[in-house]
């Protein structure tokens, strides 16, 4: 074994945190830890050594919040609210607003199905908080439990609208709902939320697995309500070893071959809240090295493994990233094979969504003008992609900024693929943790890293 660094981990019995040794054995990434009470553990982390001491290259300066409201005098992560020692601001808040659902998913982090929904006025101070912190929201997750069975909806959507501070929302949710009232899809719709929906593949297996029952066929309605209502929809995959990796081409197919379809979100099984009890936790777990090689081999003609960065506002090992220009003409073309990597990074160093800041918005309309002025025999498909371009610069040319404008303006010429590697007690990460840039507000103004939460907190 080799020993590649050293972190601050969790005991996967008691969850206290404890030092933990990184260590690799030509393969795959361990963390070895030792608690006081429970003695020494193994953990599997991620495969492929090489890419765990690469990624850590792609690090940016952080953009800090405005106004902290976490409690630096207390050891970390206790004081999380976030405190002064984080190293990021806030990308996507997650707001919980129902722990009420209409499944019990034996993969569920966060545990839901209780009896609770948010109330409007904690709702209202919650959005308060976030703007006091951050000035500007790009994107605001609507989740739960279930988001749909909360009775005041749409008012909540309404609200956050009424925040020019806030450029988009968006609803992660199961789609279920969606069934017997479809008219709840064009209410959405017409209010511009972006519908994250929860789709494993397009087998009966992962959702038997994932989801404790079969839904395919609901599945398969609900994107067909969708795709008939034109609803700007994002799909969100949560995925594992032997269960629906093999579901990737059928998943790309479906992203690039519908234009409402905006992004695909991958998400490897997190042993947290009732996921802890899922067998595959005992099998090397499914990383992100392995999905990007999964996906670069799923056959799609648009997808390659080279096409995926780490998200450089995150972690390096929470997100990785690729952007594809979809050309006028038919067809796309991954961004990165356009310009260079750390191009590409400066234009997005700390936002999930690039060009939603003033600044930025210049900065991306001096790539798109360098594009398309330079040679064009450097630049893959150029006949098709500088006809696009044009349409881009033409789009872009109003001297008056408005983010939602950008945000709609761009979605509409782009496709994204995320990974994004949340946390468990086996692989939990304190400086993941001070980088994080999804976080659950709380009604005390508080903003709790994703993972603190789900590991360290919830249940307890």
């Amino acid at each position: 074994m080799k020993t590649l660094n050293m972190a601050q981990s969790t005991c996967p019995t008691c969850r206290m945190i404890v030092p933990a040794k990184v260590i690799a054995d030509g393969k795959d990434v361990f963390f070895r830890k030792f608690c006081p009470e429970h003695g020494e553990s193994v953990c599997h982390v991620r495969s492929d050594p090489e890419d765990y001491l690469r990624a850590q290259r792609y690090v940016r300066a952080a953009w800090v919040p405005r106004e902290f409201n976490g409690n630096a005098e207390v050891a970390c992560p206790d004081g999380c609210g976030t405190c002064e020692r984080h190293e990021q601001h806030l990308c996507m808040p997650i707001v919980e607003i129902t722990t009420r659902c209409d499944l019990a998913c034996p993969v569920c982090i966060v545990d839901a199905g209780q009896d609770w929904d948010m109330n409007l006025p904690e709702f209202v101070g919650i959005l308060d908080a976030l703007i006091r912190a951050e000035g500007q929201v790009d994107v605001l997750n609507l989740s739960g439990g279930e988001p749909l069975l909360h009775p005041e909806l749409l008012a909540f959507v309404d609200e956050v609208l009424s925040r020019p501070e806030i450029v988009r929302v968006s609803i992660s949710t199961n789609g279920l709902r969606f069934l017997p009232e479809p008219h709840l899809i064009q209410q959405l719709q017409d209010r511009d939320v972006v519908i994250s929906l929860q789709l494993d593949g397009f087998a009966e297996r992962p959702y038997e697995v994932f989801r404790g029952t079969a839904l395919l066929q609901r599945k398969l309605r609900i994107l067909g309500l969708l795709e008939k209502a034109k609803a700007s929809t994002s799909l969100t995959m949560t995925v594992a070893r032997g269960v629906n990796d093999d579901q990737f081409p059928g998943m790309l197919d479906y992203l690039f071959s519908h234009a409402h379809v905006l992004s695909l979100m991958i998400q490897p099984v997190a042993f947290a809240g009732r996921g802890a009890a899922l067998p595959q936790r005992s099998a090397p777990r499914l990383s992100i090295p392995d999905i990007t090689r999964a996906l670069g081999l799923a056959g799609h003609p648009a997808v390659k493994e080279a096409d995926f960065l780490p998200l450089p506002c995150s972690h390096p090992f929470c997100f990785s990233l690729a952007f594809y220009l979809m050309l006028d003409s038919g067809g796309s073309i991954a961004i990165n094979s356009l310009v260079n990597a750390s191009t590409s990074l400066d234009s997005m160093t700390n936002r999930v969504v690039f060009g939603l800041e003033s600044e930025e918005h210049e900065r991306m309309k001096e790539l798109i003008y360098d594009l398309w002025s330079g040679p064009s025999g450097s630049v893959p498909d150029s006949e098709a992609v500088m006809s696009t371009l044009r349409a881009i610069l033409r789009e872009m040319s109003c001297a008056c900024f408005d983010p939602r404008k950008a945000f709609t303006a761009m979605e509409g010429r782009a496709k994204s693929i995320f990974i994004h590697a949340f946390q468990d007690a086996d692989t939990f990460d304190l400086a993941r943790v001070r980088r994080c840039c999804q976080c659950y507000p709380r009604a005390d103004g508080t903003l709790v890293p994703a993972c603190v939460e789900n590991v360290l907190r919830r249940g307890r």
